[in-house]
């Protein structure tokens, strides 16, 4: 065998190496690393290549997101069945004032919050491993992170959203330069705004590749959301006005719209491959 894969951030390294040429981390011999008799030894990096192009986000993603689709739902439908059913009970009440749509706003905003790194974790983890964590290790994980992760979101969103209300191209520069700024933050050390200066040096020079994947990771998933909203009509057309089917629907939404936050996982990886400037991403 002539190389060794870091356990830590899956370079690969040549076997005369005695730490990571990337991340410093102290390299076990080959004959340790692998195990043919023990999968849960492996570690596992081809779920994610090199981002050089668009087809490196694209791919990878459809393949992360196939294979651990039950991953992603367990995860996914922990959070946020909760708030689906509080919603659709709250909206069946009818009271039509300013402070329901702003708590659910800001719900829906803590919800995503906790969810992005429990999925972060929980599928660096598999590729790393090739073993899921459990739903409670995740979320516990993912509490620690949620402050830094709120602020980074929050700031990049209103830099965003000032971006276009000035002129649209720099709403849609400062968009793509901020795509990786949710890893980042999840992963790295320092600040919000580290987080998003971090962002924007990664995405530098890779932004036309980084707007085509994610437009097509969009598109199937605004296609998949208007089947779903179709098949809502449908049965409201006949007389199927029942509360828990509407919140199955919204939950399959939910997931399926998690195939965005998988893209930018992949696209942040592939870049720290490209690169070759990664670090341990799991304290």
């Amino acid at each position: 065998m002539t190389n060794v894969t870091c356990t830590q951030c899956g370079t690969v390294n040549l076997v005369t190496n005695e730490v990571c040429k990337v991340c410093g981390t102290e390299l076990r011999p080959a004959s340790s690393q692998w195990d043919d008799s023990d999968p849960s030894t492996r570690v596992y990096t081809d779920d994610v290549s090199p981002f050089t192009g668009p087809s490196d986000g694209i791919g990878p993603t459809f393949h992360l997101f196939r294979k651990n689709f039950w991953l992603i739902t367990k995860i996914v439908f922990v959070i946020v069945a909760p708030f689906e059913v509080f919603k659709a009970l709250s909206i069946r009440q009818g009271v039509l004032d300013w402070q329901l749509p702003a708590g659910l706003f800001v719900m829906q905003l803590v919800c995503n919050f906790l969810l992005v790194p429990a999925l972060f974790y929980s599928l660096l983890k598999v590729i790393q491993t090739g073993t899921a964590p459990g739903i409670n290790e995740a979320y516990r994980w993912s509490l620690g992170k949620l402050p830094k992760l709120a602020l980074a979101a929050i700031i990049s969103w209103l830099l965003t959203m000032l971006g276009f209300a000035l002129l649209i191209v720099p709403g849609i520069i400062l968009s793509l330069a901020f795509t990786v700024v949710y890893p980042v933050a999840v992963f790295e050390k320092g600040s919000a705004i580290d987080a998003l200066k971090r962002s924007a040096q990664l995405t530098k020079g890779r932004r036309g590749d980084i707007f085509l994947a994610y437009l097509v990771i969009t598109i199937l998933v605004m296609v998949i959301s208007f089947v779903i909203g179709g098949v809502s009509s449908i049965f409201l057309l006949n007389g199927l006005n029942f509360w828990p089917l509407e919140v199955a629907i919204a939950v399959v939404g939910d997931i399926f719209a998690e195939g965005l936050t998988v893209l930018s996982l992949v696209i942040y990886l592939g870049i720290l491959r490209t690169l070759e400037s990664g670090q341990p991403v799991i304290e």
